[in-house]
């Protein structure tokens, strides 16, 4: 099968669908029911195109977050670091970089977010190279930065984060921006907490 060929396949399709699919269980909340799609979608995408296809990679990405919203971190995490090492010789390659951020996160759900901010700031000049510096997914990466400083008790960096955050979501007609803007007010809050319980103290 040549390469038109397999981006036109049925199974091509297929594949395209099942990751949809995934990915709206994981919106509705059904990460368990995510995770059963995402596996068979695997398999299929691994078989029809091999598993260095964009798609079966994707659907690996997805697995991965889905892992992740079930609360399974090391394997979110030994899923999307697998991911990454295989597609580390690509340049620029948009799915390793989702795979390292996530990589990120699980690391700091596990209880060490100061390795998940190390890791956090050597993407981001990435992310701002390669998506730009206002690109959704690049603000994403700062949203979820803000909170790792939260955690390490660093509330006027994560609130001065959060602040800009929510200015550029206010100008922003991406139609994440409010999602990113739900994610900055809950780290302001928390900053504000935070700040709040030291000022006590």
């Amino acid at each position: 099968m040549g390469f038109l060929d397999r981006l036109s396949s049925p199974e091509t399709a297929g594949v395209q669908r099942g990751i949809r699919q995934a990915q709206s269980l994981l919106h509705e909340d059904r990460p368990q029911e995510a995770e059963t799609l995402i596996r068979q979608v695997i398999d299929v995408a691994d078989k029809a195109l091999g598993p260095a296809h964009q798609l079966a990679a994707t659907a690996r990405v997805v697995l991965a977050t889905v892992l992740f919203a079930l609360g399974r971190y090391e394997e979110a995490e030994t899923e999307a670091h697998d991911l990454a090492a295989h597609r580390a010789q690509r340049p620029d390659d948009h799915l390793a970089l989702a795979a390292l951020a996530l990589c990120a996160l699980a690391v700091r759900e596990q209880g060490d977010p100061a390795e998940a901010l190390r890791r956090q700031d050597e993407l981001l000049p990435f992310y701002e190279r390669i998506h730009a510096p206002e690109h959704p997914l690049t603000l994403k990466l700062r949203a979820d930065r803000a909170h790792t400083l939260n955690r390490l008790e660093r509330y006027e960096e994560a609130a001065t984060e959060c602040r800009a955050l929510l200015a550029l979501a206010a100008a922003s007609k991406e139609p994440t921006a409010g999602a990113l803007a739900r994610k900055a007010e809950d780290g302001l809050a928390a900053a504000r907490a935070g700040q709040s319980v030291s000022e006590d103290a």
